[in-house]
This record gives C-alpha cells, structure tokens and sequence, in this order.
C-alpha cells in the first residue's frame, strides 16, 4: 500500500470540494489516505467516499474574512509576518511531521509549507487549484512592508511541488514554472425536483432558488427580501433569523448538496470556483454577487459566461428591486449551451496514480504534454 497525505486548506469549503472529486477518482484498493486539515470529520465524510486517517493539521489560513465576501487584509498581513517570522523552523517541523507518517506522496490544495517540507526529506509533492496564496496574498497584502519576502516564500514553496495542477479556469499565475493544465473539476448531481417538494410540501408549480454565498457567513437582509409567486427560497439554516412562508431552511431536505443544486431553478452564488462550475456543469442558471477585488474574479466571469447562464450583481444591490428583476429574468432563461462534461478530477487522479506508481519513466516530462485544451 502507498500512502498519500492529502493536505486541505480550511479556508471555506472550495478547496475540500476540489479534493475530494479528485480523492473520490482514485483507485485506494492500493493506496491509504491521510486527511489533514481543520475542516471537521462530518464535513470531509459527507464528500470524501473512501475510507481515510484523519489529522487536524493547520499550515494556512488563506485569507482572514470579514464576511464572505470582504478580506480583512490588515489582520491577514499580520498572520503572515508572525508566520513567516519563524518560517524556516515550521518548515523543518513540518519535514519531522512528514517523515513521521512516512508518506510515499503528498497533494495539496492548496497549503503550501507540507510542500516546502517535503523538499527537504526527498518526498514527491503535487499540488492543485484554480489559484495560489501567493498572488491572493500579494493582491491584498503586497503593499504592506515585509511582504515581498512572504510572497517570495510562498512562491518558492509552490515550485517545490512537482506538478502544480491549475484546474480550468483558474487564475494565470505567472510566478510559477510546474504548471500543468487540467480540465474544470466540478461533481455533477442527479435532479430530484420531485423529491425535494416533497421534502418541503411544495406543489408541482414551485421554483426553487438556492442560496449559498459558501461555507464562510454571511447576513442577508431578509427584512428586505422579495417574495415573488410560486417561487420558494432555500437557505443555510443558521442564516435564517427570521420566518416566511417560502423561506425553507436546507436541513429539511433530504439531498445531497450537489443533487440539491442541480434540483433548483437557480442559484445564488459569490464568486468561488466549486459554485460556478458546479452550476455550468448542471445547467443552473446563476446570480453571482461580484467580489471586485478577488483576483481570481475575472477569470472565473469569463468562462462563466461562455459555457453557462450567468448575471452578477453588487451586494449593496440584495433585496432592491433591482435584485428582483434579476431573479425573475434568470426563472425565464432557457439553456442553450452544449453540456460541459469535467473531466479534471479524473485527469489529476491518474496523475497521482502515476506518481505513486510510476510505469514509465518518461511519465517525468508530464509538465510539458497537454492534458486539458
């Protein structure tokens, strides 16, 4: 058996939603995983299907929110500098932790100091994401003393990984030399319309909206909200201060999150990878609240709109008329776009399977092939 260290940054809940497609794809019958992150047990179970050790292990904290969508860039430039003040003694720590587990590969997304480590005790790394701490970081923080040296640490740990898989679409990322293209990484759900009325005792003539800004809070003003007919909206229970009719809390539904998505009408979303991909690949219309400064942004509109039904909109704008006239524009689109089959997750489980099993060695020159248009 090979052992694979599965490192998952805790910084909402996308980077585990890329994980685990990838984890999911894996043939285990020859290899033992190891799970190390800060996300809970009962989270990583709903997603990971394969058996794995689990080790709450922090190595990043992305970056520090407000809410979920404002970055609170003074106190994640002062996470950095005291994390990077003793930076070279937690990457020998990190090594000693390593070499305790005795892994045979470690993949990361997208933490970056077990990939550091791993340079140091002769152990292969992989990593994989549609962005980088790096250029996160150097988009909030680069103006900030001392933060040309923290950027340049975490762009020198990312080059120690082997391959850095850049699922589709993604940020450019510039920086790094191991890139290797892959196609977009998204689950496709089954649609349960039926059930899930019956879940909530809806009749046959309700639409469903889903709300869901991402696993990091947020306060909607439901006050505000609007109730438009035959149409029912679904929340995050802890979201949910206030009572209505056609307000229905997610725990009363009996689906999986992904078949949930590909149940309602429409979804909406802010800015992330795992939401938007998630609903091209489904076919779900989307209302996605614009984040401005999240560098990853603009990258992710684009494809969005090429290969799905998109609007944005500004968060001032929730619960105006304006955010009604949108919602009801977006129950009226019909989808025209070819379906989008996603293929990355299985694209980077064999390359791990290739890693860790090696059956040519020309599979070294891998950066340099095209695995994904």
């Amino acid at each position: 058996m090979k052992h694979l260290i599965i490192d998952i940054s805790s910084h909402g809940l996308g980077h585990l939603a890329q994980t685990a497609l990838v984890i999911n794809s894996l043939d285990t019958n020859k290899i033992r995983l190891t799970v190390r992150t800060k996300i809970s047990e009962e989270i990583l179970k709903e997603r990971i299907q394969h058996p794995f050790d689990l080790i709450p292990y922090q190595q990043d904290i992305g970056m520090i929110m407000h809410d979920a969508l404002q970055v609170d860039a003074k106190a994640t430039m002062k996470w950095y500098q005291d994390f990077h003040a003793t930076y070279t003694l937690r990457k020998k720590q990190a090594a000693r932790d390593l070499e305790t587990l005795k892994p045979d590969l470690v993949f990361a997304d997208i933490p970056y100091l077990s990939l550091d480590a791993c340079s140091l005790i002769d152990v292969p790394s992989i990593a994989l994401c549609s962005l980088n701490w790096a250029d996160i970081f150097q988009a909030y923080c680069g103006h900030f003393n001392g933060a040309a040296i923290i950027h340049d640490d975490i762009v020198n740990a990312y080059s120690k990984a082997q391959y850095f898989l850049q699922a589709t679409p993604s940020m450019p990322m510039d920086n790094l030399s191991n890139l290797h293209a892959i196609s977009p990484i998204a689950q496709k759900g089954e649609k349960q319309t039926t059930k899930l009325r019956n879940c909530v005792q809806k009749p046959d003539t309700t639409r469903f909206i889903l709300v869901a800004l991402g696993g990091i809070g947020m306060q909607y003003p439901l006050e505000s909200w609007p109730q438009i007919d035959d149409v029912s909206w679904i929340f995050d229970d802890a979201a949910l201060y206030l009572q209505r009719e056609d307000f229905i809390a997610k725990s009363l539904i009996d689906l999986s999150y992904t078949d949930l998505l590909a149940s309602c009408d429409v979804i909406l979303t802010k800015t992330g990878y795992g939401t938007q991909t998630e609903a091209v690949v489904n076919r779900i219309p989307t209302l996605c609240v614009a984040r401005g400064d999240w560098p990853e942004e603009p990258y992710l509109f684009e494809w969005h709109q090429r290969h799905g039904i998109v609007d944005f909109l500004h968060w001032q704008n929730i619960g105006t008329q304006n955010f009604r006239t949108q919602i009801e524009c977006m129950l009226e689109q019909d989808w025209n776009q070819k379906t989008l089959n996603p293929t990355g997750a299985g694209e980077a489980a064999a390359i791990i399977h290739d890693l860790l099993y090696p059956l040519h060695p020309s599979r070294q020159s891998l950066p340099n092939q095209e695995l994904a248009p």
